[in-house]
C-alpha cells in the first residue's frame, strides 16, 4: 500500500521522525500505522516492531511478505521484551521504531525511546499513560485520525476511516492509503 498526502504519494524521509500517530479505536490508525511502517521496511529502513496484540504483527508480516531480513518483531507484545531487544541490537540508531498500542504500555517505554529520533509512537493518546510526555515532546510529524483532548487537537469530523491529518511545518492536510 502507498502512503499519500492530499491523494499523491509520499515518502517520509528520517527528518520527519519523531512521529506520533494518535486516534482511538476503530478509526483506522491502527491499521495505517502497520502499513506505514511495511512501506517504510520497503524503502530501505530497517525497522523494530512492537504491538501488544498479535493481529498487527500478523498484518505486518502479510504486508512485507518475504521481506524479514530488516525487520526485527518482538513476539510477546510486551514492553520488557522490547527493553531487551533494544539492548541487544548494535544497529538501533539505524533502525524506525514503531510502538503501536501506547495507550496500553507503561511510562517505561517512553523512557527508553524519546532520546531515538527514528520512532513512531502510535496508539489513542487520550488513553495514554505517558501521555503528557508526548505532548511535551517535539514531533516534526503527527498524525491524528481522531480529534484528541490531551493534544487539544480537532479533526475535521468528515474524515473518513483509514484518514487522519497531518500537523506539521512540512506537510498539511489528509494522509490515508492507496494502491
Amino acid at each position: 500500500m502507498n502512503v499519500l498526502l492530499n491523494n499523491q504519494k509520499i515518502n517520509f524521509n528520517s527528518n520527519d521522525f519523531p512521529m506520533l500517530i494518535s486516534g482511538t479505536e476503530k478509526t483506522g490508525s491502527s491499521f495505517f500505522s502497520v502499513c506505514l511502517l511495511a512501506e517504510l521496511l520497503k524503502n530501505g529502513y530497517k525497522v523494530l516492531f512492537l504491538s501488544a496484540y498479535p493481529m498487527a504483527k500478523e498484518e505486518f508480516r502479510k504486508q512485507i511478505g518475504g521481506e524479514f531480513e530488516n525487520a526485527v518483531i518482538i513476539e510477546s507484545g510486551e514492553e520488557s521484551d522490547l527493553i531487551k531487544a533494544i539492548k541487544g541490537l548494535t544497529d538501533l540508531e539505524e533502525r524506525l521504531v514503531l510502538i503501536k498500542n501506547i495507550d496500553v504500555y507503561s511510562h517505561k517505554i517512553f523512557d527508553v525511546l524519546k532520546n531515538l529520533q527514528l520512532v513512531i509512537f502510535s496508539g489513542d493518546l487520550d488513553k495514554c499513560k505517558f501521555a503528557s510526555s508526548l505532548i511535551d515532546k517535539t514531533f516534526p510529524t503527527k498524525i491524528f485520525f481522531s480529534s484528541s483532548e490531551k493534544d487539544r487537537h480537532v479533526i475535521a469530523p468528515s474524515l473518513a476511516k483509514f484518514c487522519g491529518e497531518v500537523v506539521s511545518k512540512k506537510y498539511g492536510g489528509v494522509i490515508s492509503l492507496g494502491i
